[in-house]
């Protein structure tokens, strides 16, 4: 087990013991098209295809947690000031990823063998990201993981998730450590800027020219 868990697990059992709550620990499970015992063999079933690979939303779970209050209020705890979440961070992998022992490589074991290298598996995780369910529903999946708690005890205290901003990523190893160079579709956070309304007003103008792709005169001298 990495460092980085031990003492994540170590801080959580400080919060809980502090405000008084109890452990309830619960992560998302999506639940996959397919046939098979596991996650990967069922998209082996549908011929790896990631359109066909989608998820069954009403037999989902996305409940995230690692605390609960005695009036049932669900929290998640991370071992962050507040002051690294000004960029963004880890918060959930709930779509499929490989990270199997090395002991097990080359065995059939199901979480490595089906592909036959990072490359191919990398490509189908970024098929995903274009595939139709995916524009259909990853709001749905990325709102209901991170509205099933109340937000974040941090090192610095609690932040409400109506504080923080979430999105989806393609983790190359940039956000966190990754498996053998297997990329990660995850979730990350931050705190939400506080900006002034001229600074909102130029964000907007980006994100308007981003999404048609125009470079605006801004961007050439930067």
């Amino acid at each position: 087990m990495q460092l980085r868990a031990v003492t994540g697990y170590s801080f959580e059992r400080e919060v809980r013991s502090r405000e008084g709550f109890d452990r309830y620990i619960k992560a998302p499970r999506i639940k996959w098209s397919g046939v098979g015992r596991n996650n990967v063999e069922r998209l082996v079933s549908l011929g790896k295809n990631p359109e066909l690979f989608k998820p069954i939303i009403e037999e989902s779970k996305f409940t995230k947690a690692d605390a609960r209050d005695k009036d049932g209020n669900l929290f998640e705890i991370k071992k962050y000031f507040k002051k690294d979440l000004y960029k963004f961070r880890l918060y959930s992998e709930p779509i499929i990823k490989v990270s199997p022992r090395r002991s097990n490589w080359g065995k059939g074991d199901p979480f490595y063998d089906n592909f036959k290298d990072a490359e191919e598996y990398n490509k189908f995780i970024y098929k995903i990201t274009k595939t139709k369910w995916w524009k259909k529903y990853n709001k749905t999946i990325l709102e209901n993981i991170y509205k099933s708690n109340n937000g974040i005890f941090s090192r610095d205290g609690f932040i409400p998730y109506s504080e923080l901003e979430f999105k989806w990523v393609i983790n190359k190893g940039e956000y966190a450590p990754i498996f053998d160079n297997y990329h990660r579709l995850t979730i990350v956070f931050k705190l939400k800027e506080k900006l002034t309304i001229k600074n909102k007003i130029i964000k907007f103008v980006h994100h308007i020219l981003d999404k048609f792709n125009i470079v605006s005169k801004f961007n050439k001298k930067r």
